[in-house]
């Protein structure tokens, strides 16, 4: 079973092959939903500083609830949100994606090269805030609540939603095995 170990001050991460191709799946889906639609609107704002750094007048707020709680609204006010949204979800968005996709370069080449196993030198940085990304997009499409996990152990082995809880709390383990070796 997947492993984080912490060896001469640099991390590993040991996996499965049948591990690594789900997280490979699950960043691939995030990175699709993270990059899919047209968030921004193609005209330019009358702002100074927004035509010198070629921001949009106007993102809108996604619709998607994943998205929505991966680049939440930071105010109630709709027209602060969505200034505030216009500074600040195209970095947000793009740290997002880069993480993700580091992890699946990286799982990447172990799937090609070795068929599972280590992976060395990881950023642990980089790996907790995308299986926290990765956990939050489970957590809401699963629509886990503090109830989930007995529901989970009383879902019936043929139940095919069981496998999906199974990965959330896999995901939820693996983070908590990345924070213990931190420490």
């Amino acid at each position: 079973m997947s492993n984080f170990e912490k060896i001469n001050g640099a991390f590993t991460l040991d996996l499965t092959l049948d591990e690594a191709q789900i997280l490979i799946n699950l960043a691939e889906q995030l990175l699709e939903l993270l990059g899919e639609g047209d968030f921004f609107h193609h005209y330019y704002s009358s702002d100074p500083l927004a035509q010198l750094l070629a921001m949009p007048a106007e993102i809108v707020t996604p619709e998607d609830p994943v998205l929505l709680r991966l680049l939440p609204n930071a105010y109630a006010d709709p027209e602060a949100a969505s200034d505030f949204r216009r500074y600040t979800e195209p970095q947000l968005r793009g740290s997002k994606q880069r993480n993700l996709r580091l992890i699946r370069e990286e799982l990447t080449i172990l799937v090609d090269e070795n068929h599972g196993g280590v992976i060395e030198n990881i950023d642990p940085d980089i790996w907790l805030k995308a299986l926290n990304d990765l956990r939050i997009a489970l957590s809401v499409r699963l629509e886990i609540t503090e109830e989930s996990f007995e529901k989970f152990e009383m879902m019936p082995d043929d139940e095919p939603a069981k496998s999906v809880h199974a990965v959330y709390y896999w995901l939820g383990w693996l983070q908590e095995n990345l924070l213990e070796s931190l420490t």
